[in-house]
């Protein structure tokens, strides 16, 4: 297996972050569009979304290779569901709460949802649910779907591949029809369209990734990097070239630039993990803070954007100026948390699920993918471009 620090691999520790850095900075072009009415740098971040199918792709990646050892160990199961749920929930939970009560002291913040006691109930548990007090959670909810399936693989083996296999095969149809319908897939599946995003494709695309690196060691590692972040450049800059004068509502790559975004994701992973069997990144250190920082940049940048808009609107400031100070707020305040809150949470609850096998890279989340936010200062999350919003 690949030369790592502290055992995490360094180079996807730096993947991650720059993923989560390109999500936010989609999400605040769109931020600042709403809010002065003006794209910001020609619109040159709009294929940030790229960052999603990425962290679909580790996640899956992650997953098998931190537990490869557990599959077919019943005993395992009970281990594997704490962990994630440590890894998973304390900062979800402290962060939605804040926004839970700032919804109730300032109903306008909540933008058109409506906050029920069931509702509420649901989304904090993370269970299918369409209107979400952190609307970015959507992506979490796919989260919890492939954990449970693959908590079958540690109790079954990996003869219960087929269950993972199942669902993608699903959510591969369903998405692809709903994409060429041109049919929205929350209405029509409501809280249950979990199974209809192609975006699913990433786990097991993760998975088949941990499963080859091990026996590929480093060998070859150029080649995928080149093919994997090739083909990404060249679908990024497909959208940025006949979609920077679109609303990001619009699907510019169409029903198979999702895959496309997921396979290079694959490549450029592996290729990655294979180069670490023969080279050390520098400044490891700095990486693996900020790549830990990446889950708490993922939940906050929105609302803090939210809040941050309603000081800085006072200042005479350029949409440029603002948005620069948006993204250097938001990557600064997430370093902080996972420095001194997330970290320290991490190390008292860690002892829960302890198992066999120490984790490769703490990154569990998928960050979520979502175009411009609603209008006005609302803390919500608007749907990403052919795929749903849980």
């Amino acid at each position: 297996m690949a030369r790592s620090d502290g055992n995490k691999l360094i180079s996807l520790e730096a993947g991650r972050f720059f993923a989560a850095l390109g999500v936010m900075l989609f999400h605040y072009t769109g931020v600042i569009a709403n809010f002065r009415g003006v794209t910001v740098f020609g619109d040159i971040f709009r294929p940030g979304h790229v960052g999603v199918p990425y962290f679909f792709v580790l996640s899956g990646f992650i997953i098998y290779h931190v537990h490869r050892a557990d599959l077919g160990q019943a005993g395992a199961v009970g281990r594997f569901v704490v962990k994630r749920a440590v890894r998973l929930f304390p900062m979800f939970l402290a962060i939605s709460l804040a926004m839970l009560l700032a919804f109730l002291v300032s109903p306008s913040m909540a933008g058109q949802r409506e906050v029920t006691p069931l509702g509420v109930a649901a989304d904090l548990l993370l269970l299918p649910h369409a209107d979400a007090i952190l609307s970015i959670s959507w992506t979490l909810r796919h989260e919890m779907v492939f954990y449970a399936l693959f908590a079958l693989s540690l109790w079954f083996g990996p003869k219960a591949f087929w269950a993972i296999g199942v669902w993608i095969a699903i959510s591969m149809a369903a998405g692809l029809y709903a994409l060429a319908a041109g049919i929205d897939t929350v209405p029509w599946m409501g809280s249950w369209s979990v199974v209809a995003s192609t975006l699913n494709l990433g786990f097991g695309l993760g998975m088949i990734v941990a499963a080859t690196v091990n026996t590929s060691g480093g060998s070859r590692p150029w080649p995928l990097i080149g093919l994997g972040g090739g083909l990404l450049a060249l679908l990024c800059a497909i959208e940025w070239t006949f979609g920077r004068s679109a609303s990001h509502d619009v699907d510019i790559l169409g029903p198979f630039g999702m895959i496309g975004l997921l396979l290079g994701a694959a490549a450029l992973i592996s290729g990655l993990v294979r180069l670490e069997a023969t080279w050390t990144m520098p400044a490891p250190g700095f990486w693996k803070a900020a790549g830990g920082s990446s889950y708490v940049l993922y939940l906050i940048h929105q609302p803090l954007a939210s809040l941050a808009l309603r000081l800085l609107k006072r200042l005479p400031l350029s949409a440029e100026a603002m948005f620069v100070i948006l993204a250097l707020v938001a990557v600064a305040t997430a370093l902080v948390i996972h420095l001194t809150v997330e970290k320290w949470l991490l190390r008292r609850l860690s002892t829960l699920g302890r198992g066999s096998q120490p984790p490769t890279v703490a990154a569990e989340a998928a960050l979520a993918l979502a175009p411009a936010p609603n209008a006005g200062l609302s803390l919500t999350t608007p749907r990403p471009p052919g795929q749903s919003q849980q």
